[in-house]
């Protein structure tokens, strides 16, 4: 990691920066060969970068998946808007095209904070279901302090 607290790309807790990621698509489709569940199981556990900063965490952010080569990393928010396309980040297909063969691996672009990210920093947990929203509420008395979101549009 060039850049904020050093070390590895695996050291770092990756969020990304807008809902129906690449990664998820992925599952979606069953291409993940270590998680055999549904994309409608999984939950967004969804910050800012304001309150992560307010946390006192150092966030890192890049222009496109963080295990490429070409990746660029900053944690200057001067020149984050400039490095995220965001009007990308907005569209609902985000596919390779003949005339924009980068799209995919832009979509993955990352805010990654160092080592762990402390349940305060959370203001939304966002879900598939109704269903699922239960399942959340029993698992973790956490989340009482936390709101829980029914975002289907988020899924594939």
């Amino acid at each position: 990691m060039p850049v904020g607290a050093g070390g590895f790309v695996a050291d770092y807790v990756p969020f990304y920066f807008a809902p129906r990621s690449p990664m998820m698509y992925s599952i979606f489709k069953k291409n993940v060969d270590t998680y055999s569940g549904s994309d409608r199981e999984l939950v967004y556990l969804r910050t800012t970068v304001e309150t992560l900063i307010d946390q006192g965490l150092q966030p890192v952010f890049t222009d496109r998946n963080a295990a490429l080569q070409v990746c660029r990393f900053t944690c200057d928010l001067a020149v984050v808007d400039t490095m995220i396309d965001w009007p990308l980040m907005g569209e609902r297909i985000w596919k390779n095209t003949e005339t924009d063969h980068d799209r995919v691996e832009r979509r993955m672009a990352e805010c990654l904070v160092h080592g762990k990210v402390p349940w305060s920093a959370f203001v939304e947990i966002a879900v598939c279901s109704q269903q699922t929203v239960d399942r959340v509420r029993l698992a973790d008395g956490l989340v009482d302090r936390t709101p829980v979101s029914v975002r289907p549009a988020w899924y594939f």
